[in-house]
């Protein structure tokens, strides 16, 4: 009974921070609290949303659907490449759009470490099962922290939260969910703070 309740709740967990939920709530943070024109908010968040969520979620769902991956997480290792390239793609796309429509400085940074922080999960994915869930957690975490969200308390348990969801599913181990958490923030942040602060 304990072990089904774990079971459920580490699938909750998995679903409710999910990397492209957190993507879309850290970019509504970032758009409609610094922007001073709400068309143009509307617009920003509107890029950030399909190039970040609804055409990686569409694709992700036809690829399932063609079984070219096992299923929505793409647990598979080998089966994470051909996503993440295509993430890559997107992420491209959305940071060309905001980078020409002036969007400000966090939501352009936050587009870009996702095409440079795909780029090393794939290379690392060739070798390893690092986990996404992790780094998709702490990497939107580095740019709210450095917007201003010092609420690191919640980040960390948030964090292990999502961490511990993972190794219960066993999706990952301890070194992969610990390895992806440090690189997803510490990637993230250094990015930011170098190219765009």
């Amino acid at each position: 009974m304990l072990k089904n309740g774990l079971k459920y709740f580490s699938i909750f967990i998995s679903i409710i921070f999910h990397p492209l939920i957190i993507s879309a709530y850290t970019f509504y943070i970032l758009v409609y609290q610094i922007e001073d024109n709400l068309s143009n908010k509307n617009n920003i968040f509107f890029i950030c949303l399909i190039f970040s969520n609804i055409i990686p979620i569409i694709t992700v769902l036809y690829l399932k659907y063609k079984k070219i991956i096992s299923d929505l997480d793409a647990s598979i290792k080998e089966h994470r490449i051909l996503p993440l390239s295509l993430g890559v793609v997107y992420a491209s796309l959305g940071f060309i759009f905001l980078y020409n429509i002036q969007a400000n400085l966090y939501v352009q940074g936050l587009m870009f470490s996702y095409i440079t922080n795909s780029i090393i999960i794939i290379l690392i994915t060739k070798y390893w099962k690092i986990s996404i869930h992790a780094i998709g957690v702490t990497g939107p975490f580095a740019v709210l922290y450095l917007f201003g969200y010092k609420y690191i308390t919640l980040m960390i348990l948030i964090t292990i939260l999502v961490c511990a969801a993972r190794i219960i599913l066993n999706a990952h181990d301890f070194k992969q969910v610990t390895i992806g958490s440090i690189f997803g923030f510490l990637s993230t942040f250094l990015q930011i703070n170098i190219y765009f602060l």
